[in-house]
């Protein structure tokens, strides 16, 4: 197994891959690092499945030579079922075996979303001459950082195309998510009212949840609400349910993926006995968020979009559908 894995990466570095002109080569931002990619990546590997939604909403499909971390829990956008039908799911945790073999020259994922301290990490893959992008949420994980923004998936969909050299292409589809999240600000401007959300990913003992540096506690903030576990410096931290009682929530929003399934995970709340005082309990106010919506990716506006207009039914909100492929 050794020497067959030895002989694949002799070949991945033997793999030609699309030089730049030598006096352009791309410098962008990777966690608060200056990157710098001189050859413009023909076989990318994408890591879980906002990444990959992001990779794809660019027109990038030629590009895509496999993709890590989705399985049937983790759903992606119905429109993109015929694209990936023709994509190898290489495995289900981020492996460097599997990216070797597949020859590639490019990896996208981030902290959390398949990059770990003792697994694969952007300075293994760079040790095998693989250059790779890290996703701008999860670098909260590696340095200190002030807030998240919905902003930042755009930021690193900027990068991604200009590494790819798809800027005309993708700048368009980049555009309209700004001229949603635009649209949001106006349609909310002179809002005063902010209702407490709690964010219930899973967990039964303790529930994870979404901190200040969460890119749902970006989506609250545009939707006109305020997250109960803001003053957690993490992105997916646990919270303990103690606080939930306490900061009485007016609603609960849902991530949907995974077991239970949305409605069990409604069910569990509804039955847990310490939160009958809760007032989103009580009052049964909820909304579901999918994995894809709720971590960074051409989704985030139009659930920001979505959770705006439930939370403030007086305000005619306007929702964009995001739509994936021309």
């Amino acid at each position: 197994m050794r020497y067959a894995f030895l002989a694949l990466l002799a070949a991945l570095c033997a793999v030609p891959c699309m030089a730049r002109d030598a006096a352009q080569p791309v410098t962008v931002n990777v966690c608060g690092q200056p990157q710098t990619y001189t050859r413009v990546p023909q076989r990318a590997i994408t890591h879980d499945v906002n990444i990959t939604e992001m990779f794809l909403f660019l027109g990038l499909a030629d590009r895509l030579a496999g993709y890590s971390g989705m399985y049937a829990a983790k759903e992606a956008s119905p429109q993109l079922a015929a694209v990936l039908a023709r994509v190898p799911s290489l495995s289900r945790v981020m492996n460097l075996e599997n990216i070797v073999a597949a020859r590639a020259d490019f990896v996208f994922g981030g902290w959390s979303y398949g990059f770990r301290p003792g697994g694969v990490t952007p300075e293994l893959l760079a040790r095998y001459g693989i250059p790779s992008y890290v996703l701008t949420e999860s670098c909260v994980r590696v340095q200190q950082r002030e807030r998240v923004a919905l902003e930042d998936a755009f930021t690193d969909m900027d990068n991604v195309a200009r590494i790819f050299g798809v800027e005309k292409q993708a700048a368009p589809r980049i555009q309209r998510l700004r001229d949603g999240l635009a649209t949001l600000h106006k349609e909310m401007r002179g809002n005063t009212q902010r209702p407490r959300v709690f964010v219930f990913d899973s967990g039964e003992k303790s529930p994870t949840t979404v901190g200040r540096y969460g890119m749902p506690q970006a989506m609250m903030e545009a939707a006109g609400a305020r997250n109960i576990f803001d003053d957690i410096a993490s992105n997916w931290p646990k919270g303990n349910w103690e606080d939930v009682v306490l900061r009485d929530p007016k609603w609960i929003v849902i991530i949907d993926y995974g077991q239970p399934s949305a409605q069990g995970k409604i069910d569990f709340l509804l039955q847990k006995k310490e939160l009958q005082t809760v007032s989103a309990i009580r009052h049964k106010r909820f909304f579901v968020m999918t994995y894809a919506e709720a971590t960074p990716g051409p989704r985030n506006v139009e659930a920001a979009q979505r959770l705006a207009a439930a939370l403030h039914p007086d305000r005619r909100i306007t929702v964009t559908p995001v739509r994936f492929l021309p």
